[in-house]
C-alpha cells in the first residue's frame, strides 16, 4: 500500500496531535486518477483536501502524538501537487531553531509504502492504527 495523503484532524482536550495517514493499494486504482483537482492549486493554503474514499484501501490513525508535523496541504509556498512530483514531502518536522544539537527529522512521501511509514514513526514510538476501508460508496 502507498501514502496518497496525510490528514490532520487537530489536537485532543490533551493537546495532543492526531492525524490519518492515508493509503491506497495502487496509484491508479480502476484505471482512474487518484489526482484531486484541489492538489493542484498552489499554493495549497488549507484548499487541498483527502482523496475521494474510492481511491482510499487503508487509514493509519495516529493518536496521542505529541509529534508535530507540517503538512503540505497548509503550504504558503507549495500545492499537493508538488508532494506528488516528489518535490517535497507530504509532511514533514520542522525545523527547531533553538535545539542545541541538529535532531534528525522525519518526512513522508507521496507513494512511500506503509512499512516504511511505519517504521518511521516506530522509531519515534508512535504506532498506527490501522482501519481498513470495507465499505466504499461508488
Amino acid at each position: 500500500m502507498y501514502l496518497i495523503y496525510i490528514n490532520e484532524l487537530g489536537k485532543d482536550y490533551r493537546g495532543q496531535r492526531q492525524y490519518e495517514f492515508i493509503f491506497t493499494k495502487t496509484l491508479i486504482p480502476d484505471g482512474g486518477e487518484v489526482l484531486m483537482d484541489e492538489w493542484f492549486i498552489v499554493p495549497s493554503s488549507g484548499r487541498a483536501v483527502p482523496p475521494d474514499i474510492g481511491f482510499i484501501d487503508l487509514v493509519g490513525l495516529l493518536k496521542n502524538s505529541d509529534l508535530e508535523l507540517e503538512l503540505i496541504q497548509n503550504s504558503d509556498y507549495f500545492g499537493v501537487i508538488d508532494a506528488v512530483d516528489n518535490i517535497i514531502a507530504l509532511g514533514w518536522e520542522p525545523f527547531d531553531r533553538n535545539a542545541e544539537e541538529r535532531p534528525i527529522r522525519i518526512s513522508f512521501h507521496f507513494a512511500e509504502n506503509v512499512e516504511s511509514v511505519t517504521e518511521k514513526l516506530a522509531s519515534r514510538g508512535y504506532r498506527l492504527i490501522n482501519e481498513e476501508i470495507k465499505y466504499k460508496l461508488q
